[in-house]
C-alpha cells in the first residue's frame, strides 16, 4: 500500500471522528448541556491541530501527490474538499473566539447570577459553528470522494 494513501485513509477517519464530536456537540447545546458541548468541540479543535501537525510532517516526509495522475474530476473535487476545510477552519476559529465570549455568562453557566451573553455575540457563534459543521460535513464527504480515486489508482 502506499504511504500516501494510507495517511490519507487515516486522515479521513479523523475528519469523521471531528464531524461527529461536532455533531454531538450541537445536540448536546440543544439539549442544555453547555460544558459537554464545550467538550465535544474542543475535542474537535484538537484533532484539527493534530492533523495540521501531522499533515506538516507528512509533507516533510512522503511529500505532495503528484495530481498530473489525477483526473480533472479528482483535482475538482480535491480543490473542492481544500475550499470546504478551509471555510471548517476559519469558522471554527471564529466561534471558538465567541465561546470564549460566552464563558462566563447565562448561556453556559446556566446560573441565574452570572451575566447574560450579548445577543450578538450568541447569534455569531452559532453562525461560526454552523458554518465550520456544513465545511466538516462537505470536506468528509469530498475526502471519501478524492480518498476512493487513490485507490482506484493503486
Amino acid at each position: 500500500m502506499d504511504a500516501k494513501v494510507l495517511y490519507w485513509s487515516g486522515a479521513l477517519v479523523n475528519l469523521a471522528v471531528i464531524a461527529v464530536l461536532a455533531c454531538r456537540g450541537v445536540a448536546q447545546i440543544r439539549r442544555g448541556e453547555a460544558a459537554r458541548h464545550r467538550r465535544s468541540m474542543l475535542a474537535s479543535a484538537w484533532l484539527v491541530v493534530a492533523f495540521l501537525v501531522s499533515y506538516v510532517f507528512k509533507l516533510a516526509f512522503l511529500g505532495r501527490e503528484d495530481l498530473a495522475a489525477w483526473s480533472r474530476f479528482y483535482v475538482d473535487t480535491l480543490r473542492f474538499h481544500e475550499t470546504c476545510v478551509a471555510l471548517m477552519l476559519v469558522a471554527g476559529v471564529a466561534a471558538l473566539i465567541r465561546a470564549r465570549r460566552l464563558r462566563r455568562t447565562r448561556s453556559f453557566t446556566r446560573d441565574p447570577a452570572s451575566p447574560v451573553a450579548p445577543e450578538s455575540t450568541r447569534r455569531w457563534h452559532r453562525r461560526a459553528g454552523w458554518t465550520a459543521l456544513v465545511g466538516a460535513l462537505a470536506g468528509l464527504l469530498s475526502a471519501g470522494v478524492v480518498l476512493a480515486g487513490m485507490y482506484a489508482r493503486l
